[in-house]
């Protein structure tokens, strides 16, 4: 089936230029009311493409169901988000595309594409920002994807398909976009987030991961008069930040090594709030590092008694693969789905997380499919057109491979659905 990239990139392009940075810090559900702009954008186009049910919820969730053509029963989950990772601006977003051929690419500002980055990319359409936002291909490129998959099913109705169900989460980048996900009522068997990558990947592990809070109170006194009477939450904060191992940060690992990352740290000599990221693949090893740190804040209030030192733990999501060794099937399926497009399928692991990873976990077994993009929360992020439709490809793919292969896993289907 071939993709209408044009159409693909005008899609694309229309979606990134509303700016939906999340905020980690908001109360707020959606954390940013302007997600809620391009959410009712969505809306329309999902009910435009004839799907039935479109609703926004209380909580920013897009969702809708496209009726099976045929009598497949098995009914499939497609999820992307909406929002935008805060990281870096987030908007107003001036999208650009140049045919790549050599060198490195520069915008604005001197933000620079390399070229070493870009040479698996020779020849294609490269999609980017003007350098003064991120771009927003994660995970816009993945909404864009699916609204592309939709629109050649309208388009071509011989395609016989079962019933698909479609969600565009906010709040993915602030570790919050499936909290308010009601799984049953999405109705599907088992999902797809298309939140990844290169389009050969298929995302079947996570980290085990939790968030730490430290809150740090100390003793305050006039500077004039401090001696052997101030205990500066500052300086406690620092002791602890000496205690944690330097080869264990997000710049000393890789592969499946986890980490220490101080990702925050706000207050005064009175108060210090500290905001940690604590990840490993495997669980006990996770649980450990959690202890540590609680031992680190134990001797640091023995050193200083009248200090009060409180650590939230804050787990957050864990490693979805022993979820899938209930359902093998799922996964070789996706594997024969991305062969299908000329690819060469990897089960690949993701230094991260996905709303996947949590929705595996309450029950939807959701494996993350590539959805294109390159140096996610950078100003220099940017996707291949080309490699876009690639992964658009993939999803009508593994609506092929199910359609086909369903009604003799239909009893497996049963016992792994979260709604039957």
């Amino acid at each position: 089936m071939q993709i209408n990239l044009p159409r693909l990139q005008e899609t694309f392009f229309e979606i990134v230029k509303y700016d939906t940075g999340s905020d980690p810090d908001s109360n707020a559900t959606p954390s940013t009311a302007k997600q809620l702009n391009l959410a009712k954008v969505l809306v329309e186009k999902l009910k435009k493409l004839g799907l039935q049910d479109v609703s926004l919820s209380e909580y920013g969730i897009v969702s809708g169901t496209l009726p099976a053509n045929d009598k497949t029963e098995v009914k499939i989950g497609f999820i992307a988000h909406m929002d935008t990772s805060p990281d870096v601006a987030t908007g107003p977003v001036y999208p650009q595309a140049q045919q790549y051929q050599q060198g490195d690419i520069v915008l604005k500002n001197g933000v620079t594409i390399s070229a070493t980055d870009l040479k698996p990319f020779k020849g294609q359409t490269i999609l980017t920002s003007d350098g003064t936002t991120l771009l927003g291909a994660d995970d816009k490129a993945g909404v864009a994807e699916i609204l592309e998959m939709l629109t050649i099913l309208k388009e071509n109705p011989q395609i016989k398909h079962p019933e698909l169900k479609i969600a565009f989460t906010p709040d993915e980048e602030v570790g919050r976009g499936t909290e308010n996900f009601d799984i049953k009522a999405f109705g599907a068997d088992f999902a797809y987030t298309v939140d990844g990558s290169a389009p050969t990947d298929i995302d079947t592990e996570t980290f085990n991961a939790f968030n730490p809070q430290i809150n740090i109170t100390g003793i305050t006194v006039h500077t004039g008069y401090a001696y052997h009477k101030m205990i500066s939450a500052v300086e406690v904060a620092n002791q602890f930040m000496n205690e944690l191992p330097k080869d264990e940060t997000p710049a000393e690992t890789k592969e499946k090594e986890g980490y220490f990352h101080v990702l925050n740290i706000s207050g005064s000599p009175e108060k210090i709030r500290m905001d940690l990221l604590v990840r490993d693949f495997d669980y006990q090893k996770a649980q450990k590092r959690i202890a540590f740190l609680h031992s680190i804040c134990e001797d640091l209030e023995r050193r200083w008694p009248q200090v009060q030192i409180e650590m939230k733990d804050n787990e957050k999501y864990h490693n979805m693969n022993e979820k899938f060794a209930s359902f093998p099937e799922m996964i070789e399926l996706t594997k024969q789905a991305v062969k299908m497009s000329g690819l060469s399928p990897k089960e690949t692991y993701v230094r991260g997380g996905t709303d996947g990873a949590e929705l595996t976990l309450r029950g939807l077994l959701t494996p993350n499919l590539g959805a294109g993009g390159e140096n996610f929360h950078s100003l220099n992020e940017f996707v291949s057109l080309e490699i876009m439709g690639k992964c658009t490809e993939n999803l009508l793919n593994i609506i092929q491979v199910w359609q086909e292969n369903a009604p003799k896993l239909k009893d497996k289907i049963k016992a792994v659905s979260p709604c039957r």
